[in-house]
């Protein structure tokens, strides 16, 4: 049984290499089995974070690789350069379960700022994954095929399938039927959250305040069925993609 103290460095060994890889996220999703697994493929440290706070507290030796998993998508598009910094020699990646996800960083990262980031995707057969890790390993960095198709400019322009610039991408009847109990003021405030803007930036750009906005996302997540602003965004994404590329406010 692991000592629950010692559960994010429950795999890290004593090479001197001055190798290793972090990966951000929570255990349900990257397991001390995919850490050890990790370890004995690459022959490098590998340790897991709840969060980038504990990995900053626990003033880890600098990674050459830095895996922030899906559930942290928020907070990696809240500070983009905090977690460039843990990787100054190396590269930063995403893992994702959902395309939707990929897509959605890869639209709102800003390359020219933050550096290139890669992508981990965690929902195929664990020699991929491990060949996708390898790359990474030697920065070389990974983008599906679906992102690849993208015109890649300094900053990523709208990301769209070849059938989307035809036709939307058909959704999920009850998604449709769940998006049409918003207000026209709920659907407003969501499509700005999935744009990444803050409660204070939509508070002014749409004259309210920033209580309002709270009061206007709490709604929204009761009334679509998830549990944070982030599932919150990815909803809207999937239910409204075009209009989620709309400008930003401010």
């Amino acid at each position: 049984m692991i000592d629950p103290s010692e559960r994010d460095y429950a795999y890290q060994n004593t090479k001197t290499e001055d190798l290793s890889i972090h990966f951000i996220g929570r255990e349900l999703f990257l397991s001390n089995q995919t850490l050890r697994s990790v370890q004995n493929e690459f022959d490098v440290r590998a340790s897991r974070f709840d969060s980038l706070d504990d990995l900053t507290s626990a003033k880890a030796q600098a990674s050459r690789v830095l895996v922030v998993d899906q559930v942290m998508l928020e907070d990696l598009l809240e500070r983009p350069s905090e977690y460039a910094a843990q990787v100054p020699f190396g590269c930063l990646a995403f893992s994702y379960r959902k395309d939707a996800a990929a897509r959605y960083l890869f639209e709102r990262w800003d390359r020219t700022k933050f550096g290139e980031i890669g992508f981990l995707p965690m929902n195929v057969a664990p020699d991929v994954w491990r060949s996708i890790l390898r790359l990474l390993m030697h920065e070389q960095l990974h983008l599906p095929s679906f992102l690849a198709d993208c015109v890649a400019g300094p900053q990523a322009t709208p990301c769209k399938s070849p059938a989307s610039s035809v036709t939307p991408k058909p959704v999920n009847t009850q998604q449709v039927e769940l998006f049409g109990k918003l207000t026209k003021r709920e659907k407003e405030v969501l499509r700005l959250v999935s744009q990444g803007q803050s409660n204070k930036v939509i508070a002014a750009g749409l004259g309210i305040t920033e209580h309002t906005v709270k009061l206007h996302m709490h709604n929204v997540v009761g009334k679509i069925g998830v549990s944070n602003r982030t599932a919150a965004a990815h909803f809207y994404f999937e239910v409204a993609p075009f209009d989620a590329q709309s400008p930003r406010v401010g």
